[in-house]
């Protein structure tokens, strides 16, 4: 494969996940922006394409890529948003990728943002819950929690299993989050804190749900033969990329367990890569609330049903996912294609993996509605 035809992520811009009340969301976003630019040696993006869910409800703000790419101070270039749920920042980083691959740019920034924690008391959580089908779920009082919780209680029933084997997924992305700069937690679960969580929404625990965060996390992309004579990075190449969907309402779905949209996703960006699982290094796996990684592994073939949650020698969540590092919603994909970056990189500090050569990434919007997949290899 020539320089030309190879797409290449040349730089990448995080913000830390918390509570950012006192920063405008433009500013948020721009810094990200400014500094993927920095971090790719100054390369000047041709086009923008962000990926928020909720900023038109809690911020009040559309037109969201033209405010944070004047605000940028990227005047004149293409500017665009995607909405996707939880996968909207995946789904930015996808339409960047597809507009270099294409040729019609030479360069293109993804841009995942968002702002939740200013809003109080229950709005944010109510504005969660629009990732269901509002006229027959939503309107029904089904939230995304309640949710959630009627898919663990019924993997739950299905396989004979306690709600303890929940505790795997929050422990693994807890324990890796604990050296991840960016992540709103630093918090060191054992069985006894486990143990003592609160039930939140049964059989989900606190610590089987995200808790909603503000971030915004940006990528760069260009072809190989664009990246400056100076740069000092490992290059890490896009080698498959692909977006599918599922019934967003529970109740149309054949299978409820089965995550069709998370295992055709996955099953068409492999087909791309031309890669095999068994090449993967990392998997950055969606985990929203903790019942999400169970069903999702086995979804793409990681793991026999019933036994999703089943410590397996993979590497997972490597900088803490969803659940350890905070989830900026329409901003974790992106999140995940970067910290996925920095692994593959050998820039990951403290939460680095030794020889990381291939990453699997991918987000999900709703509770398996959509699934936006990235192989990721050096």
């Amino acid at each position: 494969m020539s320089l030309t035809d190879e797409i290449v992520i040349a730089g990448i811009g995080l913000q830390p996940v918390g509570e950012h009340w006192d920063v405008p969301l433009r500013t948020l976003g721009s810094r990200a922006v400014r500094a993927a630019i920095a971090d790719s040696g100054g390369l000047k993006p041709q086009g923008i394409f962000v990926g928020n869910t909720f900023a038109s409800v809690l911020t009040h703000q559309t037109n969201l890529a033209a405010l944070i790419a004047d605000s940028s101070g990227l005047e004149g270039i293409e500017a665009c948003s995607f909405e996707a749920g939880g996968a909207s920042g995946g789904a930015a980083v996808r339409a960047a990728y597809l507009a270099v691959k294409s040729g019609f740019l030479d360069c293109a920034l993804a841009l995942g943002i968002e702002k939740i924690t200013e809003n109080t008391g229950t709005k944010a959580s109510q504005t969660q819950d629009l990732l269901l089908n509002y006229e027959y779920e939503t309107m029904s009082g089904m939230t995304i929690s309640s949710g959630a919780a009627l898919l663990a209680r019924r993997y739950m029933v299905e396989h004979g299993l306690e709600r303890e084997v929940l505790d795997c997924m929050s422990e693994n992305s807890y324990s890796q989050a604990c050296n991840n700069p960016n992540a709103f937690y630093h918090l060191h679960l054992n069985a006894e804190k486990l143990q003592k969580q609160a039930i939140t929404n049964a059989p989900l625990g606190m610590y089987d749900c995200s808790a909603l965060a503000d971030g915004a996390a940006a990528i760069l992309i260009t072809r190989g033969d664009k990246l400056p004579e100076k740069f000092n990075h490992i290059p890490v190449r896009i080698i498959g990329s692909a977006n599918a969907i599922a019934p967003l309402s529970l109740h149309d779905r054949r299978n409820l367990l089965h995550y069709g949209s998370c295992a055709a996703s996955a099953e068409k960006a492999f087909r791309h890569a031309n890669i095999p699982q068994s090449e993967v290094d990392i998997w950055e796996i969606w985990d929203a609330f903790s019942i999400d990684a169970i069903l999702i592994r086995e979804a793409i073939g990681l793991a026999p049903s019933g036994e999703g949650w089943k410590p397996d020698g993979r590497y997972y969540a490597s900088m803490g996912g969803c659940l350890g590092r905070g989830n900026p919603l329409g901003a974790s994909g992106a999140y995940q294609v970067a910290e996925a970056v920095l692994q593959i990189r050998g820039e990951a500090g403290n939460c680095q993996i030794e020889d990381v050569r291939t990453a699997f990434v991918q987000c999900v919007g709703g509770l398996g509605g959509t699934a936006v997949t990235h192989l990721l290899s050096r």
